[in-house]
């Protein structure tokens, strides 16, 4: 009777035995070295603070906007106007790559890649009249482009 019993019984694959076995492997790439990571942190131009609440349009002047922010990135001509920009761009990227080198077993090679970049920009513009009044400001922080569009309208 037990030697029938086992014979009913028969040994199937369990799904979490396949994937311990799959566990098992990417962390024997991992120890083996197939693994890279890099990590790219780009920055240009200071940080880009928030417009001062005291600068309003049509009260403030050149002298009282570069007191507050400082020297800019750029000052632009704008056909009777002046404006200027305080700008920052900066860049964070990442890139993993898993890789088993078989080329001696079957003369090529397995490797997985993915890839990603962030480029984002913060930008503060001051738009004065040719006198030295504050007529407009505009502040972007973290876009995926500059927003030059809305001063070329």
């Amino acid at each position: 009777m037990e030697a029938a019993s086992n014979r009913t019984q028969q040994h199937t694959a369990c799904p979490s035995e396949a994937l311990l076995l799959l566990l098992f492997l990417l962390l024997l790439t991992l120890v083996s070295g197939c693994v890279s990571l890099r990590v790219d942190r780009i920055s240009k131009g200071g940080e880009i603070p928030l417009p001062a609440p005291e600068l309003k349009k049509g009260e403030a002047t050149l002298g009282e906007v570069l007191a507050h922010h400082g020297a800019p990135t750029d000052i632009l001509d704008m056909q009777g106007k002046f404006a200027l920009v305080y700008r920052r761009s900066y860049y964070r990227g990442g890139q993993i790559s898993i890789g088993i080198p078989l080329s001696d077993v079957i003369k090529t090679g397995l490797n997985l890649d993915a890839a990603g970049n962030l480029m984002r920009h913060d930008l503060l513009v001051f738009v004065f009249s040719n006198d030295g009044m504050l007529e407009d400001i505009s502040y972007e922080k973290g876009t995926v482009r500059p927003f030059w569009n809305t001063f070329l309208k």
